[in-house]
């Protein structure tokens, strides 16, 4: 597979300077078989930059890395090219994208990689945008624009839920809605048979967080299971039959009598086979 990554700036243009010790300002792309690496000393992110990574075939496993600040992720793309874009208001972690030394890293999965039984909701790579790199959350709790509450929180590997807010305690908030809906995409057919939820537990003052007593899960051909949840503040555990979906939502999401008044999720897993 020929992976092709270069880092843009707000205007599109290739972003240009040194790459190490030498004096010969170079435009920041590479090209590679199978590998795509930039290792830059020296480069300071500006807002709407973008890193884009283009491949020769769509429907592709590819481990990113894309700042220092984020964990490799196995994503999923759809199409042939992916564009990142560097929104400094929406980071949790105010170290990401701050560095002047960067190493990103694009590389083919391997089958034995793909094939892996493993967390398929795991994307710290996310954004609110759905770019073609799954797997992707999404909400219809659109009043929430509060990057410490965005759906992006709840796969992105962050376990932290003794309190709330900024990072290292971000979350998916419902902005207290009754109907609030959760959606991971997985951009194709995978299978799964357990789903993990671990609820945000500020009990610390007050308390803040309360929690729900029940939930379902809806999977995209249309079927549903009801599940019961409590205030456990370690993951709470669902295993069922092997489910061949496209999309996982949690749904009707019950909250328990006399629970204080905040609700949130800090993460959900998925855990099952890639179909290939």
């Amino acid at each position: 597979m020929k992976i092709t990554l270069q880092l843009l700036d707000q205007e599109g243009q290739v972003k240009t300077g040194l790459f190490s010790y030498d004096e010969t300002v170079k435009p920041f792309k590479t090209t590679g078989e199978d590998l795509a690496v930039i290792g830059i000393k020296k480069m300071a992110w500006q807002a709407g930059d973008k890193i884009q990574v283009d491949i020769d075939q769509a429907n592709q496993y590819l481990w990113v890395q894309l700042d220092e600040t984020m964990a490799p992720t196995l994503i999923y793309l759809s199409q042939r090219q992916w564009i990142y874009t560097i929104d400094p208001d929406k980071r949790q972690l105010d170290t990401a994208f701050a560095s002047q030394r960067h190493c990103i890293m694009v590389r083919k999965a391997s089958t034995a990689d793909v094939n892996a039984y493993r967390n398929l909701a795991f994307n710290p790579h996310d954004q609110v945008a759905d770019t073609g790199a799954y797997p992707h959350a999404s909400s219809n709790v659109v009043e929430e624009t509060n990057p410490t509450f965005i759906a992006q929180n709840a796969i992105d590997g962050k376990l932290a839920n003794i309190s709330h807010g900024s990072y290292p305690y971000g979350s998916w908030g419902i902005h207290e809605r009754a109907d609030a809906e959760l959606t991971i995409d997985f951009g194709r057919p995978v299978e799964i048979n357990m789903v993990k939820l671990l609820v945000r537990s500020d009990h610390l003052e007050r308390p803040h967080d309360g929690y729900w007593n029940q939930g379902t899960l809806k999977f995209s051909d249309g079927s549903h299971q009801v599940i019961a949840m409590n205030d456990s503040d370690t993951f709470q555990t669902v295993r069922f039959a092997p489910k061949v979906t496209s999309t996982l939502v949690l749904k009707d999401l019950i909250p328990a009598k006399e629970s204080a008044r905040f609700k949130a999720l800090t993460q959900i897993e998925a855990y099952g086979y890639a179909r290939n």
